[in-house]
């Protein structure tokens, strides 16, 4: 009898713990606790450390598509093979001007990531966004400033109003220059195909540097910003052909890059000690300088991984571990899609305390993996659309509320 009743006691304690808990079949089954006090987060030892010396684990999402359109998950058709944001803005100028693309624009960013989004990604239990940014959200093409008054500049309300909602959620926020004036490679992501001008080219570093030591000045003391991240992929060239088609590894490649990396670090560190830096390699951290013999100091390196093989993604992993153990910066997986090994990856991740951030929160078009939400739509023709089409379209098609809630894949992420 003894034994029976030890037996029942066991399985009501079994059930208590687990069978109470549900799949989360829908966005309503999350809630996250309430967010923590934002606190300056460094790096100590190769790990992400707060203001109390507690370890800190990013685990996010990037707003890719927001302030810099990727046409392969957008809402524009894609009407050559490398069609870019770039593309896109010229034919609105052309067909519209200045200001009624400026109103597509602006009415676009303002609906497609808003404060319910904010709340959104505290609430599935995410501290961290990365931010897709291009030059273009704060110059012209021709690298002179929006505005005068860097207030009144556009690309930084963008940034005001990110960041200070962000911290109203406990979200930290990663600053990522997508796309460099002149291109840092050749791929459509960096919002011009092609062109991968920046690293030898003086008056496209000058801007770069410009623009960057603009950022750390107006956020040097801002605590929800955890990292600068200077240059998204750069020498991702595969694929294309020419000047400047160097591949991601080689010596012109790496040389390139670490040498603009150099650059960009020491300006920033005349006007921002304290935040952190943010290096990425492409395709490993192999191709980084050490940071002790150039003298670098809190950094965080970052890997994207969108492999779906166990070996490569342990191998991968095992390439962070050893910057991190040789080296002291901390790391972070800033972009990945796992596929088929989604579930695998994330056990990696979350047993070696990697940081990592999800690509992507919202797409059109890309299939049911690349994001947290997700819409097919028909693209508009932008060619031949009328401008108030376009309008209602977006108006219609932005807010996540017209978006499918993944809750497969948050699972996994959870």
């Amino acid at each position: 009898m003894k034994k029976l009743i030890s037996l029942i006691l066991v399985f009501v304690m079994l059930f208590t713990l687990f069978g109470c808990s549900k799949t989360k079949d829908s966005l309503e089954d999350y809630n996250n606790s309430n967010p923590k006090e934002m606190s300056l987060i460094s790096v100590k030892d190769g790990y992400l450390v707060d203001e109390n010396g507690e370890e800190v684990v990013l685990k996010g999402v990037n707003l890719g598509n927001w302030l810099l359109w990727e046409t392969w998950m957008g809402f524009v058709p894609e009407y050559t093979e490398d069609w870019a944001y770039f593309d896109t803005l010229e034919i609105l100028l052309e067909r519209f001007g200045e200001e009624k693309t400026e109103e597509i624009v602006k009415t676009f960013e303002d609906n497609f990531v808003t404060e319910d989004d904010i709340a959104q990604i505290e609430k599935l239990g995410f501290n961290c966004v990365r931010v897709p940014f291009w030059y273009r959200n704060f110059m012209t093409e021709d690298l002179e400033w929006l505005t005068e008054n860097h207030d009144d500049n556009k690309g930084f309300q963008k940034f005001d109003w990110l960041i200070s909602t962000c911290e109203k959620y406990g979200i930290y926020v990663m600053l990522d220059l997508h796309g460099a004036p002149g291109g840092q490679s050749k791929n459509h992501c960096t919002g011009k195909a092609g062109r991968n001008e920046l690293y030898d080219n003086e008056e496209m570093m000058n801007a770069t540097v410009e623009l960057w030591c603009a950022i750390a000045n107006r956020y040097k003391d801002n605590k929800t910003v955890v990292a600068y991240d200077l240059l998204n992929e750069p020498q991702n060239n595969g694929g294309y052909e020419g000047d400047y088609s160097w591949a991601a590894e080689s010596e012109d490649a790496v040389s390139r890059t670490n040498k603009a990396y150099d650059i960009l670090y020491k300006a920033i560190r005349e006007i921002d000690k304290n935040h952190i830096i943010s290096f990425e390699g492409v395709w490993s951290t192999t191709v980084l300088p050490n940071p002790d013999e150039m003298g670098y100091e809190n950094m965080l390196y970052q890997l994207h991984l969108y492999d779906s093989d166990k070996g490569m993604i342990r191998y991968r992993v095992k390439e962070l571990k050893t910057a991190r153990k040789d080296w002291g910066v901390a790391v972070v997986v800033g972009e990945y899609n796992n596929h088929e090994c989604e579930e695998y990856a994330q056990k990696q991740y979350a047993k070696n305390d990697i940081s990592r951030i999800k690509w992507n929160y919202k797409t059109y078009n890309a299939g049911e993996q690349w994001g947290i939400f997700n819409k097919d739509v028909e693209r508009i023709d932008i060619k031949t659309a009328s401008f108030e089409d376009i309008i209602s379209f977006i108006l219609e098609n932005t807010k996540s509320s017209a978006f499918n809630f993944n809750a497969e894949e948050m699972a996994i992420l959870r």
